[in-house]
């Protein structure tokens, strides 16, 4: 993605200065930016404060993000320098502020992915802690992870892939351990348009729907990583097309379709990658009756990962909001898929059943 850093301000202050502007509510909520989005752009990542240990060193700069009435482009204020011990005076004032995220530069994600992964360990080893707030732990990691996956290239090695294996193998002990976690899960999404946010997403539905159909732990979390990776070739297509409101021209929309082999050819050297997830990658834009891209396959043809992939990004896609529509209802997205099905044969029937069923109870 191209680094608009010059267009944002990075303010380094004191840990003075902070208390007296932060922490010493100098700023109004109404100059503060509560709702991340598109940091990855000016070169940050959003961490929810949840994530951040009170009283444990920060093994990264930690930053907070601010506009200030009258201006447009946000800053990112150093709150709790690199070693420097997290206050929990500062975690209740961010609270007070009902700042949901703190910053990192994207040039400390390694150092980031330990921290989470340590916490995490010690999270999961605590009882007291309920499945839903360790669910939305994961989730934060694993959303992380995917950001990195997708926006750094030198993060595209076979021990990030191990990684985000570690991440999914967790989600599936909470999501197995109680059926109800699976409502769990549904309910955390993501609620930005982003790549690897949908992506997330997908992912979240493909643990839920394939647990529901008792699917071996194994397939479980190969699908899940499929799912998770599934568009990362399009990194590969400009953000002019990616972000245009307005409809795709006939060459800017051959491009897009380029994106399924070119996630192929990108993941296809990766040993933990398991065959059928590459078919995800380069077969989740078919079609049941051969209208799809980039082969034109018949549903015969279509691996099975791959149709259920189909529907669950479509499904996915549709009751997320995007800038260009608002959601639809889950209902609303369940009728045009079924319609699509009838008219056009576009999806799997029988998996496309067992989706309703297992969305609806019916």
């Amino acid at each position: 993605m191209a680094n608009k850093a010059a267009d944002q301000k990075k303010v380094k202050t004191s840990p003075g200065d902070l208390e007296s502007s932060i922490f010493q509510h100098r700023l109004s909520t109404k100059e503060i930016i509560f709702l991340p989005g598109f940091e990855e752009e000016a070169g940050y990542a959003p961490l929810p404060l949840r994530n951040v240990t009170v009283g444990w060193e920060a093994p990264f700069d930690i930053f907070i993000k601010i506009r200030k009435k009258g201006e447009t482009t946000p800053q990112f204020i150093l709150g709790c320098a690199r070693g420097e011990v997290f206050r929990k005076e500062w975690h209740g004032k961010l609270l007070k502020l009902q700042i949901p995220c703190v910053y990192i530069s994207l040039k400390d994600m390694d150092r980031l992915m330990q921290y989470l992964q340590y916490n995490l360990e010690l999270l999961l080893a605590d009882q007291s802690k309920s499945a839903l707030e360790k669910s939305l732990r994961v989730c934060d990691a694993t959303h992380l992870w995917t950001l990195n996956f997708f926006t750094s290239e030198i993060a595209r090695t076979g021990n990030q892939v191990k990684l985000a294996l570690k991440f999914l193998d967790t989600l599936l002990e909470v999501v197995q351990s109680d059926r109800q976690n699976n409502l769990h899960l549904m309910e955390i999404r993501r609620h930005s348009f982003r790549l690897y946010t949908h992506c997330l997403n997908v992912c979240l539905l493909g643990l839920a729907f394939t647990s529901y159909l008792n699917w071996p732990r194994e397939d479980i979390r190969g699908f899940g990583l499929g799912a998770l990776i599934h568009d990362i070739g399009l990194v590969r297509t400009p953000l002019t097309i990616l972000e245009k409101k307005g409809r795709l021209s006939n060459e800017e929309m051959a491009t897009v379709k380029l994106h399924p082999l070119n996630g192929f050819k990108m993941l296809q050297s990766f040993l933990h990658v398991r065959w059928e997830a590459l078919k995800m990658v380069g077969q989740h834009h078919e079609n049941g009756n051969g209208s799809g891209y980039p082969q034109g396959l018949k549903i015969h043809e279509i691996h099975p990962w791959s149709r259920i992939l189909r529907i669950l990004d479509s499904y996915e896609a549709m009751t997320a909001a995007r800038p260009w529509r608002p959601a639809l209802e889950p209902k609303e997205a369940l009728w045009i898929m079924r319609t699509d099905w009838e008219k056009s044969k576009l999806f799997d029937q029988n998996y496309l059943k067992a989706f309703m069923i297992f969305l609806t109870g019916r």
